[in-house]
């Protein structure tokens, strides 16, 4: 094994454990979750299922919300081990521990310390918003790789102008593009675009910007591969919504202000937990203000944090690429620290205590009532487990630093597990295989299966099914269509606390805190004369 590889190796072995652990429980236990993930996992499935690997579809047709990476390396990993459910969490798992690997490359380019750059690894795999996020089938921590793998060549190209770095930069643009459109450029053009800020001035010149003309250009060329036969084969309507619905028009509609500018700033320390808790990851940042890796993590984090903030369209999930900008941070913070270590873990215990009792005392009140979707017994087990944690953390007195960044990770992975433990009844309520079954033998039955209000694709992968749902935004549109088609079921989304008539559906299950119904006719009837004007479908907290 080469020299280089050994030390990497036992240097990211606990974080990459961190990550590991929680990929693997999730992937055998729990379901995709409704929107986003059954969403994602449905365009791809419709690729697969009708050989379109240009262009994306989604209930038959033509879809531009997003670019297709995450669509092609679905569609690799069921080339590579068949059409199935249990790799599939994997994909976004193997880019958060290659994300660790760069985050630490990084720590190393701008610090030489390879103490800070492990600080730095640990500290983002032992983020709670990054844990559960690494596993998840969605955009962000694949953009996050892209972001990463940019800054680093953005970071390299600082201490040495060469050609091979502006290269990288320029595909990780491209790759950035392809995976999540143009909003790469918001995580990497601060960083880029102000070095000025934080470069020396003498490794500083006017074609610092001419090269980044250069990988922007080659980021261009990238996505150019993908987007000329996408919209040459996708159709007028397709090549409308790639060209200028991705760009100019989403990129308007985000300067509305439909959230205040300030919408972010008390979800920073939420997802930074446990480490917005622990002292040594803050208490240096004043004096480091003059370190010049500690101002290009600044202004690289600031300048994103800045931006998305101008934007109205704001989404949490949004800055998980920029949570390696806090790690870079607190690293170096806690590198700084001297003295005893041990009464910096009093907070982190404190939290975890707090975290129990909460649990304890909401599955007492009125019953559990404010837990009634969860299972009471699973939620009293995760809390006393907090309590354990807790109380070992504060019994436990590392010596140094180093002993106690391990042990605070090392409680985070252990939080992480708990939280699967509590939550596993209500996750399961969004498990959408026995509706998406029954969907499938309507339709193999002849049936037309339509959908009151917007239709995600929840339901494609899920039952495999080769047939588009009818999508029925109105009560008046669901009337009329009923009226001239005889062999028709309806889907739509009730309030748990409402009784229907077995008679009345073909199929019933819990489905979040409501459940999914689909109607017979008779039931079609029924709904069309009790149901409000509007009823909700799984679209409320559509993410795109």
């Amino acid at each position: 094994m080469p020299q280089t590889i050994r030390p990497l190796i036992r240097e990211l072995g606990l974080p990459f454990a961190i990550l590991m652990i929680p990929g693997v429980v999730m992937s055998l236990l729990l379901p995709y979750f409704p929107v986003d993930e059954t969403r994602y996992l449905g365009v791809a499935w419709e690729m697969w299922n009708n050989n379109s690997f240009i262009v994306p579809l989604q209930n038959g047709l033509p879809y531009s919300h997003k670019p297709p990476l995450l669509f092609w390396l679905v569609n690799l990993d069921w080339l590579m081990f068949g059409v199935n459910e249990g790799t599939l969490r994997f994909i976004p798992l193997i880019f958060s521990l290659v994300n660790l690997t760069l985050v630490y490359r990084i720590a190393l380019k701008l610090w030489d310390d390879r103490q800070v750059a492990r600080y730095a690894a640990v500290i983002l795999a032992s983020m709670l918003s990054y844990l559960l996020w690494s596993s998840v089938i969605m955009f962000d921590v694949i953009l996050a790789f892209w972001v990463l793998l940019a800054v680093l060549a953005v970071v390299s190209a600082a201490r040495e102008h060469r050609l091979a770095w502006y290269l990288q930069l320029g595909v990780a643009i491209g790759g950035g593009i392809l995976t999540k459109g143009p909003v790469v450029l918001v995580y990497v053009l601060p960083v880029a675009l102000l070095g000025f800020l934080w470069v020396p001035k003498e490794r500083f010149s006017g074609k610092w910007f001419a090269w980044l003309g250069l990988s922007l250009l080659i980021g261009i060329g990238v996505v150019l591969f993908w987007l000329v036969p996408a919209a040459l084969t996708g159709g007028e309507t397709y090549r409308r919504a790639i060209l200028w619905g991705q760009t100019v028009h989403r990129m308007a509609k985000s300067f509305a202000h439909r959230r205040p500018i300030w919408w972010y700033l008390p979800w920073i320390p939420t997802l930074l937990m446990p480490w917005t808790l622990f002292p040594p990851a803050w208490r240096a940042w004043k004096r480091l203000s003059g370190d010049p890796g500690f101002k290009m993590a600044l202004v690289w984090g600031g300048g994103s944090l800045v931006i998305f903030s101008l934007l109205s369209g704001k989404q949490v999930h949004y800055l998980i690429p920029v949570l390696p900008t806090f790690s870079l941070l607190m690293a170096r913070s806690i590198a700084e620290e001297q003295g005893e270590a041990a009464r910096f873990r009093l907070p982190i215990a404190g939290l975890y205590l707090f975290l129990g009792a909460g649990l304890i005392t909401a599955s007492l009140i009125k019953h559990g009532r404010l837990l009634k979707h969860f299972d009471l017994m699973e939620i009293r087990i995760a809390a006393a487990g907090l309590i354990v944690l807790g109380i070992v953390l504060f019994m436990l007195r590392p010596r140094t630093m180093p002993a106690l960044v391990n042990q605070v990770a090392g409680a985070s992975l252990t939080c992480c597990v708990l939280v699967l433990v509590g939550g596993n009844s209500m996750f399961q309520r969004y498990d959408l295989h026995p509706i998406a079954a029954a969907v499938l033998q309507k339709q193999a039955e002849g049936y037309q299966v339509l959908h009151a209000g917007k239709y995600h694709g929840q339901f494609h992968f899920m039952g495999r099914l080769s047939q588009p749902l009818v999508e029925l935004p109105s009560r008046d549109q669901i009337r009329a269509y009923a009226a001239s088609h005889d062999k028709i079921a309806l889907i739509t989304y009730e309030k748990d606390t409402v009784a229907i008539n077995p008679k009345d559906y073909y199929f019933l299950q819990p489905f979040r805190s409501k459940q999914a119904v689909m109607w017979t006719r008779d039931g079609i009837a029924t709904f069309l004369g009790e149901a409000p004007d509007k009823k909700e479908s799984p679209d409320a907290t559509d993410a795109e």
